[in-house]
C-alpha cells in the first residue's frame, strides 16, 4: 500500500481556517527605510491575486493586502513583500489587512498594525 501526502502552501485559500495576516517586517518601534519602505508579511488562508475589475467575480478566498501608513492608503500588493515608495522621515502607523479581490474587507477581519520610524539616513 502507498501512501502519498500532498502538502500545500497556508496561503491557498482551501488550507481551512480563516484568513490571517502577519506583519514580519517592519516591527513594532523598528527605524526603516522609506525609499522604499520595505514591508514583509505572512498570509495564511487566502489566496492572494490582483483585484478585479467592478462586475467580474472573483475566485472564493483569494484577494489581496492593503498597506496603509496613518491611516492613508499607501499600497495595494498580491505578494508577501511589498516596496512603498515616497514614504517621508517621520513617525508611522503602518497597517496591513486583507480585502477580498472585489476589494471588500475580509469578514472576520484580518490585519495588523505596528508604530515605525521612518529614517532615510538608513537606506543603503
Amino acid at each position: 500500500m502507498i501512501f502519498l501526502l500532498a502538502c500545500t502552501g497556508d496561503s491557498t485559500p482551501d488550507s481551512g481556517g480563516s484568513p490571517t495576516i502577519r506583519l514580519v517586517s517592519p516591527t513594532e518601534g523598528a527605524v526603516a527605510c522609506g525609499e522604499p519602505l520595505a514591508v514583509v508579511v505572512q498570509v495564511e488562508n487566502f489566496g492572494l491575486v490582483e483585484p478585479v475589475d467592478s462586475g467580474e467575480e472573483a475566485e472564493p478566498g483569494t484577494g489581496h493586502i492593503d498597506v496603509m501608513l496613518n491611516g492613508q492608503d499607501a499600497a495595494m500588493a498580491w505578494e508577501e513583500q511589498i516596496d512603498v515608495y515616497g514614504v517621508v522621515d517621520g513617525a508611522w502607523q503602518l497597517k496591513v489587512e486583507l480585502s477580498y479581490a472585489d476589494h471588500t474587507p475580509v469578514e472576520p477581519y484580518a490585519g495588523q498594525f505596528v508604530y515605525i520610524t521612518v529614517d532615510n539616513e538608513v537606506c543603503e
